[in-house]
Order: structure tokens, then sequence, then C-alpha cells
């Protein structure tokens, strides 16, 4: 124990010593929103493609809510819907909630509380993924049915933290098994690999932000 002391007051009196460690040190929270859009070109039914996205989920995060709502007397379009997103203080505006979530976001830097507006989709899910100390992740999907095959938009919202005096763990952790954001990138591409694998479906990606570097085998990328 007296070694692993020994070890550690030296590089914390090296890290403190300039202003390259004392940056390093700071806290950071950093906010960063992705979002990708994929075609999916399958006959599988709705519920088929539903629970392969769902199964493609439960590989990458903790706790799913999904929804498949009702389409009685609707016909499906020739073109699919597509996700915005809604400023949920805003929306919220004049009532005690919003008032509660504006303060919060001028407290977290002028960043408010998102989330994706799916409406219209065939089925929808929010999930999240928490580590202590490190990342916070909300991915929402919209998957629109349409008469050519079938729309996966995806959006995330995550959490990471940096510097402190854990930063150095972090990095070994970073290191071994990932950074937070390739993390939430290979959330979403497991999500269509899961698809691709239970339907047979011939995927490609249209849009997004930022790049997707790694894809799922098979998987065509777009232009973005």
């Amino acid at each position: 124990m007296k070694k692993i002391a020994l070890i550690i007051i030296p590089v914390f009196a090296v890290l403190t010593g300039c202003a390259t460690g004392n940056s390093y040190l700071a806290n950071r929270n950093t906010t960063i929103e992705m979002y990708h859009i994929f075609d999916i070109k399958t006959k599988a039914s709705t519920s088929e493609v539903a629970k392969a996205a769902a199964d493609g989920l439960t590989q990458n995060t903790s706790d799913i809510s999904q929804v498949l709502p009702l389409q009685m007397g609707k016909t499906v379009p020739v073109e699919p819907g597509r996700f915005v997103i809604d400023d949920v203080g805003a929306k919220l505006a004049g009532t005690g909630m919003g008032t509660m979530l504006q303060m919060a976001a001028m407290q977290n830097g002028g960043i408010s509380m998102k989330a994706a507006n799916c409406e219209g989709a065939v089925w929808t899910s929010r999930a999240q993924r928490s580590i202590a100390g490190s990342s916070n992740l909300t991915l929402y999907n919209c998957l629109y049915k349409y008469q050519g095959g079938y729309r996966l938009d995806t959006y995330a919202v995550f959490k990471k933290v940096e510097g402190g005096i854990y930063q150095v763990s972090r990095d070994i952790a970073n290191s071994l098994v990932g950074t937070p954001e390739q993390w939430v990138n290979k959330t979403i591409l497991d999500t269509v690999h899961s698809i691709e694998k239970a339907t047979g479906a011939r995927v490609v990606r249209l849009e997004g932000q930022p790049e997707l570097t790694e894809l799922p085998s098979g998987t065509l990328v777009g232009k973005n």
C-alpha cells in the first residue's frame, strides 16, 4: 500500500505543477448529440424488425422502453417519416416543470433537455446506459414504415465526464474497451446489425453526424 502511495504522490505532484497538469485535472462535463438515419430494404413485418432492433439494443444498454403504436386505418406512405428534436423545457414553458428544466439548462452551460419526437413511427424506443463517473447515454430510435421498406432514425444524447483524479483510470479503461463515443456508435451499429441478421435486410446509412467510421459487416454507407 505504501509503494502505491509513493507512486501516486509524485505523479500527482508533477501533474499539478504545470499548466498542462491543471488542465488535465480540471473536471469537464460534456454533452454530445449524435444522429444517424438508415434505410432498410426488407419485406419483414414491423414486429420482426422491431424485435430485431430491440434485441440489438439489449447488447449495450441496460434500460429500454419501447412502443408499438396501433396503425388502425393507416395506409403505408410512399415516403418515410422523419424524427424531429424537441426542446423539452421550451415545450413545457409556463409550467413549473418547464421552469425547473430551463433553470437546470442555465446551470448546465445553456444546454437544455432534448428528446426525439417520433410522430408517425411504427416503433419507438428509448434506451439508456449509465457508467458511474464516466458517461450517461440516452438513445432514441424511430422506425418508419414506407412502401420501399423501413427507415430507422437514431438520435443519441450522451454526457461524458473528463478530468479530475480519476482521468488516468478512465484513460486506461478507454484504451482497453473504447471511448464513450465509440460505445455510442457500437450501440447504434449493433442495433442495425441485429436487424440485418434477423431479416436479411439490405441497409444503407443515408446521413448522420458525426461520421461513423466502423460499420457492421454487410452494411452500406451512404454519403453524409
